[in-house]
């Protein structure tokens, strides 16, 4: 059983078990300088960008240094005759106050999960590799609780399957957790240079009216996302794109879910809850300049929305554009140095 081990590198074996443990984590700083002004100052959230606002002294570019952004993890992992069984918990230090921040506490015994991590709708391996904390407007991207069930189906498909804490967010009321997210999933990977998965996404945004009863609505969101490797001019350069696209699934797209609350809305003069409609997209290509373990990275993201008629000529949330490019130099393996620049709108 102890071959199951084999590929844990940097783990040490736990006297008088079969179980290693590792380590993990990174200090980050972060110099931000903003041109314009941003509601939040340490990360550019595109949907904070002030709009039809004058520039007052509350209202001002600002700047900051920060490393609330580093992180301190433990994997524990022991090989059992039923298979492996593995214990991951890591946080970093963002939570208010520059206070510990839960972001992965699960434990994993062979195909099935329980705990707190990424959803099975966002794809880690499509990520671009960004500085800004914030990272792409357009990206799914939220840890939550859930379980997770996920058989191989030959060497190049895996099916996910996820029940998922709900968690709605609508404005002008309260979201009621009731009836958990329901993720179906499917990974494929047929060699080193692609990588695709297909997401979709039910869930039953569910909401307490301030001035009325409880109210449901029925969500559903796709996603498909992926990474190919374009190796005409460096043999590591590659695309990474996701498309997505839904009703009641704001929560999920990161700028949305930032700026807060835009799975749904009441009708303040009906009292009747109607869901966002959401489409977002992105494309990054990753570039290597042939210089050992320097990169850059030219990321375009869009978030649309299409909000309900009463909301038709208010200055609500419509459409975000971001764009980021960036250089960054791997001295060593444990050293990152980098600058990016941001644009959006």
């Amino acid at each position: 059983t102890r071959d199951m081990l084999k590929d844990f590198k940097g783990a040490w074996r736990l006297p008088g078990t079969n179980a290693a443990l590792a380590i993990g984590g990174f200090i980050k700083t972060d110099v931000v300088y903003n041109f314009d002004a941003l509601q939040i100052a340490d990360r550019f959230i595109t949907g904070s960008i002030p709009v039809g606002v004058s520039d007052d002294s509350s209202n001002l570019a600002q700047s900051s240094i920060t490393a609330d952004q580093s992180r301190i993890n433990f994997d524990l992992r022991e090989p059992t005759e039923f298979g492996l069984m593995r214990a991951f918990i890591e946080g970093d230090f963002a939570g208010s106050g520059e206070t510990f921040r839960l972001r992965h506490a699960f434990g994993q015994w062979r195909r099935m999960l329980a705990g707190k991590t990424w959803s099975t709708f966002v794809d880690p391996e499509a990520s671009p590799e960004e500085i800004d904390f914030e990272g792409l407007n357009a990206r799914i991207t939220v840890r939550q609780s859930q379980l997770r069930f996920m058989p191989k189906l030959g060497e190049d498909y895996e099916l996910q399957l996820a029940l998922e804490d709900p968690n709605p967010q609508v404005q002008n009321g309260s979201g009621v957790s009731r009836t958990p997210d329901m993720v179906l999933a499917g990974r494929f990977s047929p060699n080193k240079r692609l990588h695709l998965k297909m997401s979709l996404l039910a869930r039953q945004n569910r909401a307490h009216f301030n001035t009325g009863g409880v109210t449901e609505e029925f969500g559903r969101g796709s996603s498909l996302s992926g990474r190919y490797i374009t190796p005409r001019l460096d043999a590591r350069d590659s695309l990474l794109f996701q498309l997505n696209y839904g009703d009641g699934i704001g929560r999920y797209v990161n700028d949305l879910s930032s700026i807060g609350s835009y799975d749904g809305i009441f009708d303040p003069a009906t009292g009747d809850l109607e869901l966002f409609h959401v489409a977002a997209g992105y494309a990054s290509w990753q570039h290597w300049w042939g210089i050992e373990q320097l990169r850059s990275n030219f990321t375009f993201g869009l978030v649309d929305l299409d909000n309900p008629g009463f909301l038709a000529d208010s200055d609500a949330y419509q459409r975000t554009l971001r764009f980021s490019s960036n250089l960054i130099w791997s001295p060593n393996p444990r050293v990152d140095i980098g600058g990016e620049y941001l644009w959006g709108s």
